[in-house]
């Protein structure tokens, strides 16, 4: 088993459901309130632990009582958390309201960025335990930029998550080795339009000119990915979809962990797809991730 470092972000989910998203202005009734522990990086870490993974955490969190819920989360989910910064910021929120089994999400950045730089070059430590570092974009874009080249400088396999794509930076990708991405932020980065699932392959395509391994998600379509220079295509698994939330992150965890035992891209990508479809049936962001032992059983 290969040791995996998560460099990102951790906020506290605030989620209400609708059964419709409101207009500008406008106030509609919700129900089903929770405060769920997430953040981009902390499901991702959460995902690859309890896949039975070797994962550290490297982020920022406040002194505040979210702050403490949040790391005694992934603590008591697998996830070594010593790494994690206490900063005077408030612990990064996240507001989402689900309808439909759809989401949409406001970010408060928080204390995550608090993840600055100088926190990456005294760490070092961590990026040469890593095999596998795996970063995002709710942490500074100059920070992400720091960890990515630490990792390539420790011999490490780089895996981005550019989200949100608004915070993309095409600069770090000269340190990616396998970028994962969904339709939206791979068509965003390369100024192109991913409707189908063809599109999603010539993304594929297109990464791979750059020397970068790319994984595209496509919701209920399944994913596209390079598979050792072969693009291929990986149909979704049968899911009833009642929040979306996290399933994208539990994606790259459930990749990692599967690269790291040594499995092939295509067998990571059906073990990942495994991994998200169980996340889309449940509601909520790290609550809705499951156990190695659940996916034994599948």
């Amino acid at each position: 088993m290969k040791n995996i470092l998560v460099v990102g972000s951790l906020n506290m989910d605030m989620v209400i459901t609708a059964d419709r998203m409101p207009h500008m202005g406008e106030t509609i009734n919700g129900s089903g309130f929770m405060t769920v522990p997430g953040g981009k990086g902390a499901n991702q870490a959460l995902a690859a632990a309890r896949l039975d993974g070797n994962v550290k955490m490297l982020g920022s969190v406040g002194c505040d009582n979210f702050g403490t819920e949040l790391t005694d989360y992934l603590s008591a989910g697998g996830v070594d958390t010593s790494p994690i910064k206490k900063s005077e910021a408030n612990t990064g929120l996240a507001m989402i309201t689900v309808c439909g089994g759809d989401n949409m999400i406001v970010l408060e950045k928080g204390a995550n960025y608090q993840l600055l730089p100088e926190d990456i070059r005294e760490n070092t430590d961590l990026f040469i335990w890593a095999d596998y570092v795996v970063m995002q974009l709710e942490i500074p874009t100059e920070t992400v930029a720091a960890a990515a080249k630490c990792a390539k400088d420790n011999g490490c396999t780089v895996v981005f998550n550019p989200a949100p794509v608004e915070n993309f930076d095409g600069s770090i990708l000269k340190w990616v080795d396998i970028i994962v991405v969904n339709e939206h932020e791979g068509g965003v980065i390369l100024n192109k339009r991913v409707n189908t699932v063809d599109d999603a392959k010539r993304l594929v395509s297109d990464f791979s000119a750059q020397g970068i391994c790319a994984v595209v998600t496509l919701g209920g379509n399944g994913a596209a990915y390079n598979d050792a220079g072969e693009v291929k295509h990986c149909p979704a698994q049968k899911a009833v979809v009642v929040d979306t939330t996290a399933a994208g992150d539990s994606f790259i965890g459930g990749m990692c962990v599967a690269l790291g035992e040594g499995k092939s891209m295509e067998q990571a990508v059906l073990f990942a797809t495994k991994v998200a479809a169980i996340v889309v049936s449940r509601k909520g962001a790290g609550i809705s991730i499951p156990l190695r032992s659940e996916l034994n059983k599948s």
